[in-house]
């Protein structure tokens, strides 16, 4: 917990509706301290070795006048609660730390519409089948008709996997776990505590050993993620470590650390 909190001042002073978000104030610390807009030209330029590379380097752009955009847009009395620096640091608290999926009673079923269509679909095509099986044993009219209706509850989930959800949700403190892609880890949310609950599967305690003796962690899954999203939006790689780096405290630069997920890009990603 003493290392939790300071790392979440700002960010749950910004889930308690901002109470210190005024222009001026000290520089909140950032919740993904090495993602790629931190980095400094010199560094992003290791990323120019590859087509990947140079393609997240000008998403990362667009990203940044995105924002700019977004916050411009916002009425004079709005931005003159915050600067565009502390907007960019909420944006950046957003993109690295809420997380989006389905949630259960939240949206009073599981998943979006295309979901509660399908489960629909499923009872109703079985029905169908059986009332036309009673009639028509030989079912040689409506084979195409039934075959379409049997396989739309399955068409529906992919397309509904592939849009994803529309609801995201911010929790401090469960956000502060590692990811790990692998971990069977659930978040849902229930209405008895009016809350949302971690469940935690055996895959998301990782065991560690080093000279210091063996040690654990708990880790979660935020989901499927490529490569160029978690450089972009997190400043980390699955895989890559700090483990042999020598970072000097209050080295804002990190090169050894930038330099190091750059290579495992490339490689990764020619």
């Amino acid at each position: 917990l003493d290392y939790i909190l300071p790392m979440h001042q700002s960010y749950c002073s910004l889930l308690t509706r901002g109470a210190n978000l005024q222009p001026g104030t000290t520089a909140y610390s950032s919740t993904a301290p090495d993602a790629l807009r931190h980095w400094t030209p010199t560094q992003k330029s290791s990323l120019e070795r590859s087509e990947k590379g140079k393609k997240l380097l000008e998403v990362e752009s667009k990203q940044q006048e995105e924002w700019r955009q977004k916050y411009d847009s916002l009425g004079a009395s709005e931005r003159e609660k915050m600067t565009f620096d502390n907007f960019q640091w909420a944006m950046e608290a957003v993109h690295s730390r809420a997380f989006r999926g389905d949630f259960g009673a939240l949206d009073g079923g599981e998943g979006g519409p295309l979901r509660k269509i399908a489960s629909l679909l499923l009872p109703l095509s079985a029905l169908a089948f059986g009332i036309i099986y009673a009639s028509d044993p030989s079912m040689e009219k409506y084979y195409v008709p039934l075959a379409i209706a049997a396989a739309s509850p399955v068409a529906l989930t992919i397309i509904a996997d592939q849009k994803g959800s529309k609801e995201a949700v911010m929790l401090p403190l469960i956000d502060s776990a590692n990811h790990l892609q692998e971990a069977d880890s659930v978040i849902e949310y229930d209405p008895s505590v009016d809350g949302f609950v971690l469940s935690l599967g055996r895959k998301c305690l990782v065991k560690e050993a080093d000279g210091a003796g063996e040690r654990a962690q708990v880790c979660i899954s935020y989901g499927i993620r490529k490569d160029s999203e978690l450089l972009l939006n997190y400043g980390f790689l699955r895989g890559v470590t700090m483990e042999g780096l020598k970072i000097n405290e209050g080295d804002e630069s990190r090169d050894v650390l930038r330099q190091r997920l750059a290579d495992e890009f490339i490689n990764r990603n020619p």
